[in-house]
């Protein structure tokens, strides 16, 4: 059957095998902190389509490779040489590790993935030389791939600026390093922690691209086949959060005209608040599913508000704003109480108090509208709420697809920020559409039939916006794919 072959290879402990994790989706091998883990090549499937296979061999790390080239120079054929060593396993394994990357690479490969640390500068990582010196005697294409590069491209202004720096010097370093070899046909970033999918697809086809003539056929279809699996993924997660919006935005809790007390008020903001926050927690759970990652949004349920909404004028505790809280940090990233004056009222347009903490932002956005329906007064989320969830759900999204499975088990941790001000661009340029969506979903007319098509072409757009601003190699693929 028509196979492509890569062999994924790096000096020892440099990361091989997390990353094997992150593109295959599931875990193989073993991950230790400590040199020599993975001791024997091993050959898993990326994907199949028909007869064509595109396979991943996880190799040995290079050892001592300044002592094995020194060794291979005195030999008339030093490669031959090599092949037909048997090093003992237990007493030299950096001469073993390396021989069996070598053997794997000679015997299998069509392609060199090599893997090295971006952080380290190519002039002080002497190893460098050597293994690029030994894959220059075998001969096959190698394509370099920028492990360790940190976080991912982050926001417009200064701090993108610093952040595409840093990111893009390392790239700019080891491409001039590496264009001394010709054997290393490219150089890209692909962080076994931080990738993205579009950032594969590249890869994939700079692969086709160095492929012999006979089988780029194969591999076209291959890359091709990855990319329909990894948008279909990107479709079924924008239409989850199109869902999730349009839910949001379209939900109400109707007061008791009668009452007027603040019993009902709380009433009506705990049931709105409880279920965005069971909302969210399938949401996440849905989004990591569809990435193949294991873990939970919350560790454990919160769908107990803090019954003690204030009035206007009362003090709010510490305490009570810290329940308040962490009750619902799975809503929206952080609601703290915030109650306004007049908050609470009855009053045309009034705000109740409940504010939007935007990914550790002060909190200054009123998250409750109180609004007159056609019969009896309602309690819904106002559009400068809904605007932030929008936003909260784009970053929530871009956490997950970028957490390599390597890492582990997902847990949202604080660096979304480095994508806020990106989102933030992408939103305000549609802001029109976003008020279409939020009537769109209020709408019970019958009138609008396209609530969850709207909801999910808005988040489609930001989101294609944000992946091509920070991997433009990928701006044509992202572009293409149009619903």
């Amino acid at each position: 059957m028509p196979t492509v072959t890569l062999s994924l290879i790096s000096h020892t402990n440099v990361g091989k095998t997390t990353l094997a994790r992150t593109l295959l989706r599931r875990d193989v091998g073993e991950v230790l902190d400590q040199a020599h883990v993975t001791e024997v090549s091993e050959a898993h499937e990326l994907v199949a389509l028909g007869d064509d296979r595109l396979l991943l061999w996880d190799t040995p790390g290079l050892g001592d490779s300044a002592r094995l080239v020194a060794r291979l120079k005195k030999e008339g054929n030093p490669l031959g040489w090599l092949l037909h060593q048997v090093w003992d396993r237990a007493r030299d394994r950096p001469l073993y590790s390396s021989q069996e990357a070598v053997r794997n690479i000679q015997n299998d490969a069509d392609v060199v993935l090599y893997l090295v640390n971006a952080s380290e500068d190519p002039g002080d990582a002497g190893y460098v030389v050597h293994e690029l010196e030994l894959l220059g005697w075998i001969g096959k294409p190698v394509i370099v791939l920028l492990n360790q590069t940190g976080e991912a491209s982050a926001a417009p202004g200064a701090s993108e600026t610093s952040a595409r720096a840093a990111a893009g010097d390392a790239l700019v370093r080891w491409r001039d390093a590496m264009s001394a070899w010709p054997i290393v046909r490219h150089v890209l970033p692909l962080d076994a922690f931080t990738r993205c999918w579009v950032q594969e697809v590249v890869l994939l086809e700079r692969v086709e691209d160095v492929l012999p003539e006979g089988l780029r056929p194969t591999m076209h279809a291959l890359a091709a086949e990855w990319q329909r699996r990894s948008v279909e993924v990107f479709e079924e997660s924008v239409a989850r959060l199109g869902g999730y919006l349009v839910a949001a935005a379209g939900d109400h809790e109707r007061l008791d005209p009668e009452s007027g007390t603040r019993a009902e008020k709380r009433r009506a903001m705990r049931a709105l608040a409880t279920r965005l926050d069971e909302a969210t927690t399938a949401l996440m759970a849905a989004l990591l599913d569809l990435h193949g990652l294991q873990g939970r949004f919350q560790e454990e349920a919160r769908s107990r508000l803090e019954e003690d909404f204030r009035m206007p004028g009362e003090a709010v505790s510490s305490g009570t704003a810290a329940v308040f809280g962490a009750a619902m940090g799975g809503a929206a990233g952080g609601l703290v109480t915030d109650v306004m004056t007049g908050g609470l009222s009855f009053g045309a347009g009034a705000l109740a108090g409940a504010v939007l903490g935007a990914m550790g932002a002060a909190g200054l956005l009123k998250g409750f509208q109180m609004a007159v329906g056609s019969d009896v007064p309602v309690v819904r989320w106002s559009q400068e709420f809904l605007r932030d969830l929008v936003q909260q759900s784009a970053l929530r999204y871009l956490a997950v697809a970028h957490f390599g499975r390597g890492r582990g088990e997902w847990r949202e941790v604080g660096n979304a920020a480095r994508w806020t001000s990106l989102v933030d661009r992408a939103l305000a340029a549609r802001a029109d559409a976003l008020a279409g969506c939020v009537f769109a979903a209020r709408d019970d007319s019958g009138f609008v039939t396209d609530a969850a098509a709207r909801s999910a072409a808005l988040v489609r757009d930001v989101l294609r916006e944000v992946l091509a601003a920070v991997y433009p190699e990928a701006g044509g693929m992202l572009s293409r794919r149009g619903r």
